[in-house]
């Protein structure tokens, strides 16, 4: 908050402050969210005063000196700053809305995010100023010097910039969908990924401009255009023409060009299949619109610019946004099936872990079984390691029944993904193994058939849609429900917890 002692004294008056200011040179005044609406302080000393989030509306500052303040979030509504000196000072989110700035000096102060709305700046000198985020609706400023001006990121769409001179102006990303830059100076100007929908540049200097990776479409203007030679990336890199100047008409016939394309730019760089996925689905959409590629460009940054040539009727910006839209959501769905994926593949690595290590444990040697009781009063005697997977082979009276049932998921297996295949084929062999060796441990041939229902839920998740694939896993998952009632395994061991169960 303010010190109230610093707050005491410029409520005494101009006079009496500024004769205190001269008394105590080396103190920063203290004015942080003080309340000055309505004061008269014209011609006041408030070089580098902290006047954060003071509120100023309606105050009268005419003359003043506020150089080097720091003014962020300040209110100066309606506030009279006519003839008053805020060089190099921080207006960053400031509220100037109908503030009255005629013949203020400006020069190099941050007006970030400030709100200029209905502030008449006509013939005003900006330059170099930083407008960056500022919010200008309504904004006349008809003539005004804006050389070099940061504007990037800004919505000119209701500003009035008749004859303003935007020379070498930072337009980054701007807003400009709509605008009037007629017979604007824009030379030099970097118009760098700026919205220029429905604009209209007749007659305005577009000399030297940077255009890159800018978004035009079929209203764009550009009759009457000054134009000698273009940018296509920034710091002055792919001059056009290459060398000398274009001829009459032939800036406006190079861009033409681009009336019956559309830009779709991937700052992030470009998932491949889900752009073909979602282009087709946008071709079969609007199969009349002979929808092509016609060029893609990998930017030095890493991002992609893919152009694709429409028919002139086509709605391009409708399209772009539908384009973009179908992109999102297949990459997203790619996404998540790519995750389904990998926890598969790790569910397998840790099959294949644990299975060496069973194997590493029964390295030749001899178990005792005497006496041991098995399923279907099979009685086994001591059994040696290596016997396992060729010498017990033991299914019970339903061994035709069950042959039959995994010879059938095999098959089935071989229709599924690489990596779900392998890993089915995986625990299938377990399975066998485990029935050869006649040690019908059900808790253990219990888990082997639930991981087959996981896997089959999981691929069929995946496959929602194809019709033939879900058909297939549904077949699966029904031979694994028989092969569990003909191996006398409790159904309840096998079957999977209701979906949100931890």
């Amino acid at each position: 908050m303010a010190n109230p002692e610093h707050v005491k004294e410029l409520r005494g008056g101009v006079v009496t402050w500024n004769y205190w200011r001269e008394k105590h040179p080396g103190v920063v005044p203290d004015l942080v969210a003080a309340d000055l609406s309505g004061c008269d302080l014209n011609s006041v000393d408030l070089r580098g005063a902290n006047l954060r989030k003071s509120n100023l509306w309606g105050t009268n500052l005419a003359n003043a000196d506020l150089s080097e303040a720091i003014l962020i979030g300040a209110n100066f509504y309606e506030t009279g700053l006519e003839c008053a000196d805020l060089s190099n000072a921080n207006l960053r989110g400031v509220d100037l809305r109908e503030a009255g700035i005629e013949f203020t000096k400006l020069c190099g102060a941050d007006l970030s995010e400030a709100d200029l709305s209905g502030t008449q700046l006509g013939t005003y000198d900006l330059q170099g100023e930083k407008l960056i985020g500022a919010y200008l609706d309504g904004a006349n400023l008809h003539k005004a010097n804006l050389i070099e001006a940061k504007l990037s990121e800004l919505d000119l769409s209701t500003v009035n910039l008749s004859k303003a001179d935007l020379s070498r102006v930072n337009l980054i990303e701007a807003n400009l969908n709509g605008y009037n830059f007629q017979e604007v100076n824009l030379s030099g100007a970097n118009l760098s990924r700026a919205q220029a929908l429905g604009t209209n540049f007749e007659g305005a200097i577009l000399t030297g401009a940077c255009l890159e990776d800018w978004n035009i479409n079929n209203a764009t203007k550009f009759e009457g255009a000054v134009c000698d030679y273009v940018y296509l990336k920034v710091e002055q890199q792919e001059r056009r023409p290459r060398e000398g100047t274009f001829n009459l008409g032939e800036f406006a016939a190079l861009f033409q060009q681009v009336v019956d394309t559309v830009d779709l730019i991937f700052v992030d760089g470009l998932d491949w299949q889900s752009f073909f996925a979602s282009l087709q689905e946008i071709r079969e959409q609007y199969a009349a619109a002979d929808i092509n590629i016609q060029a893609i460009e990998k930017k030095s940054s890493g991002a992609f610019v893919v152009r694709l040539e429409v028919s002139r009727s086509l709605d391009k910006a409708f399209l772009q946004q539908r384009l973009n839209t179908a992109y999102r959501e297949n990459k997203q769905l790619r996404s998540q099936l790519l995750k389904t994926e990998g926890k598969l593949e790790g569910y397998k690595e840790q099959l294949d872990d644990f299975q060496q290590k069973v194997l590493k444990a029964m390295n030749n040697p001899t178990y005792d079984f005497t006496h041991a009781q098995f399923a279907n009063g099979f009685v086994a005697g001591n059994i040696e390691g290596n016997q396992i997977g060729g010498t017990i082979n033991h299914y019970g009276p339903n061994i035709e029944d069950i042959t039959s049932l995994l010879t059938a998921l095999r098959d089935q297996a071989q229709t599924f993904p690489t990596g779900q295949k392998d890993e089915a084929n995986d625990i299938l062999d377990d399975l066998e193994r485990d029935l050869k060796e006649g040690q019908l441990d059900q808790c253990r041939i219990g888990r082997r058939l639930k991981k087959l229902v996981a896997l089959g839920t999981a691929i069929g998740t995946i496959a929602s849609g194809a019709a033939a694939v879900s058909d297939n896993v549904s077949t699966f998952t029904t031979n694994i429900s028989e092969l569990t009632e003909k191996l006398g395994i409790p159904i309840e061991q096998v079957q999977l917890p209701p979906s949100g169960t931890p």
